[in-house]
């Protein structure tokens, strides 16, 4: 859940009613803090899988201004990324949020011309609406 709420124009850091309520109800499952570091390892560690005979990809990285190099310290100081030593290497730049603060975005377009990409086929129309067959309750995610 954001720190920030912007209701009707106004920015707080007070929750609406609304969302209160939904606080108050899944308030057994829901964290009182949310975490400023990204989870431990798992079990099972995400791959990718390249094409045979491809070479690690590494480009040179883009210069960066001393605000998104404080950034990027910041962002290492909490756990959120780190520094790598594999041969691998994508350049990243940054774009402002609407409040301000940036965004770090990067470049794994290399890399992604030597991926073997997974196929999943799109689940036909027809289908997903059989599912829904019998059901009361619909709801939607506005993911703006």
């Amino acid at each position: 859940l954001a720190t920030d709420v912007e209701n009707e124009g106004e920015k707080t850091s007070e929750p609406p009613e609304n969302i209160k309520e939904l606080l108050k109800e899944f308030q057994d499952i829901l964290p009182d803090d949310l975490p400023n570091k990204l989870p431990p390892y798992r079990t099972h560690q995400h791959g990718i899988v390249e094409v045979p005979g491809s070479k690690p990809t590494f480009r040179t990285p883009y210069r960066l201004g001393l605000t998104e190099l404080a950034d990027i310290k910041k962002q290492i100081a909490k756990g959120l990324i780190r520094p790598s030593t594999l041969p691998y290497g994508a350049p990243i730049l940054f774009t402002p949020k609407p409040d301000g603060s940036l965004r770090m975005c990067i470049n794994y377009r290399a890399l992604n011309k030597q991926t073997i990409k997974n196929k999943y086929p799109i689940p036909q129309i027809d289908d997903l609406l059989d599912q829904l067959l019998g059901a009361t309750v619909f709801s939607k995610l506005d993911m703006q």
